[in-house]
């Protein structure tokens, strides 16, 4: 009498899920797996999701030796779902837009001024060297002539 494996329900609805889509089951990404999590979120109550993800992540680990339970996006969409739950309202975004456009502020704002520095950079050069720079490309001549 052979001992079988019980089966992992949760395992293969994700291999299935994944084949749906194209991706790989194994090694799976974790953007995929939060991405599965985030297909579950109407179809299962948080609890039964965390539930489901330890599941796959036991399995994927016996295959690859990598957690994906444990990646830090995949911790923080379990984590804004169940923050979603406790709120009960179901129309509120995953993550609050007024954080996410006020820390892209600075990084434009810094952008810009590096772009801003690097071209009174060149200026100043320009104006050093009597309006004459090197050149980013070298000119091809020959060393000798060519006679007709």
């Amino acid at each position: 009498m052979s001992r079988q494996r019980p089966t992992n329900k949760a395992w293969e609805e994700f291999v299935a899920w994944c084949q749906a889509r194209g991706l790989k089951a194994v090694p799976a990404n974790p953007w995929t797996l939060a991405a599965f999590v985030r297909w579950c979120e109407p179809r299962r109550r948080p609890a039964a999701i965390r539930t489901l993800i330890k599941g796959i992540s036991k399995i994927h680990a016996e295959k690859t030796r990598k957690r994906l339970d444990r990646h830090p996006l995949v911790e923080s969409t379990l984590g804004m779902i169940e923050k979603r739950a406790k709120s009960r309202d179901h129309s509120a975004d995953l993550f609050d837009d007024a954080a996410v456009l006020d820390s892209e502020k600075p990084a434009k704002r810094q952008r810009q001024r590096a772009t801003a520095t690097a071209k009174a950079t060149r200026t100043a050069r320009k104006k050093r060297a009597g309006g004459r720079t090197l050149s980013a490309q070298p000119r091809l001549v020959s060393r000798r002539k060519l006679s007709s």
